[in-house]
């Protein structure tokens, strides 16, 4: 989604119709999170920013606005780049903290920490999934909720 070939193919406007088709959705919006949830797919498939009725996860899931690879790149990739031209290594100290902050980071990605924080209603193991679907399903049809219904992208 980035770059001027993206912009040419029009990813702009259809993500942009997709967002919006999202927001504006008047039925039950239920996020099911099995591994990988992150960054603009994850807002752009109903996550948190849409206001959900309910956010579930598997014991599995992932959720952050970023993998922990990315992470360390927007962190450190300035300072690594500064170190490599002046034909140097990392020393130990940058390396240590580097690894503190990706554990760290891969921590705060498990759907515990997010369920600890109410960033999700609630994890499931697979076989209480359709049940819990069921349930949920009748409780969003049962609020009339902030859905707004469609607007017009100019």
């Amino acid at each position: 989604m980035v770059g001027a070939e993206a912009e040419h193919s029009g990813i702009i406007r259809a993500s942009a119709e997709l967002v919006e088709a999202m927001a504006t959705a008047k039925v039950p919006k239920i996020v099911l999170t099995l591994n990988h949830a992150s960054g603009a797919g994850y807002y752009a498939m109903g996550g948190q920013g849409f206001d959900p009725d309910f956010i579930l996860s598997l014991p599995t899931g992932r959720m952050g606005v970023m993998e922990p690879e990315s992470a360390m790149t927007a962190i450190f990739d300035s300072q690594l780049q500064e170190i490599r031209e002046k034909g140097l290594d990392p020393g130990p100290e940058l390396t240590t903290e580097m690894d503190r902050i990706r554990v760290e980071y891969e921590g705060e990605l498990d759907a515990r920490f997010a369920a600890a924080r109410g960033f999700v209603d609630g994890i499931l193991l697979p076989e209480e999934l359709r049940e819990t679907l069921g349930v949920l399903l009748r409780a969003s049809m049962n609020n009339p909720g902030p859905h707004m219904g469609p607007f017009q992208l100019q």
